[in-house]
């Protein structure tokens, strides 16, 4: 499964599997790292699980890359829209995303919606409305 797909590029698509394996997750990190090596502002949509279970070194990795990259990804990352078809599981991540400790976290907008069309629309959006 390919994680990062930036061949619609500005529009960056992460599909988080159920499990990115220990010996994948460099790879992983370097589509990532990839993306941010363009210099150019994008849009990103994040499908699948929130995040992927029992995978201890792409955790790891991950949560270091995305310190070290903070100010690229505030920089560079026009927003970021997550879809979540599930409208309970939804209205939990939305209350979760609103909580100031994570809005710390992360250096861009985020929205979190219910379909591929919602999140194709915010990107759009956030595309068209540029820097």
């Amino acid at each position: 499964m390919q994680v990062v797909d930036d061949r619609a590029w500005p529009l960056v698509r992460l599909t988080v599997p159920k499990v990115i394996a220990d010996d994948e997750a460099d790879a992983v990190i370097a589509a990532l790292e990839a993306v941010i090596a363009r210099g150019s502002r994008f849009a990103l949509i994040f499908d699948g699980p929130e995040r992927p279970e029992a995978s201890p070194r792409f955790d790891r990795l991950y949560r270091e890359w995305s310190r070290r990259r903070r100010g690229d990804l505030g920089r560079l990352v026009l927003g970021a829209v997550r879809i979540e078809r599930d409208e309970t599981r939804r209205r939990a991540m939305l209350g979760t995303m609103l909580d100031a400790a994570l809005a710390a976290i992360m250096p861009y907008p985020f929205k979190v919606v219910g379909s591929e069309a919602e999140a194709q629309q915010m990107a759009e959006a956030w595309l068209e409305a540029g820097p």
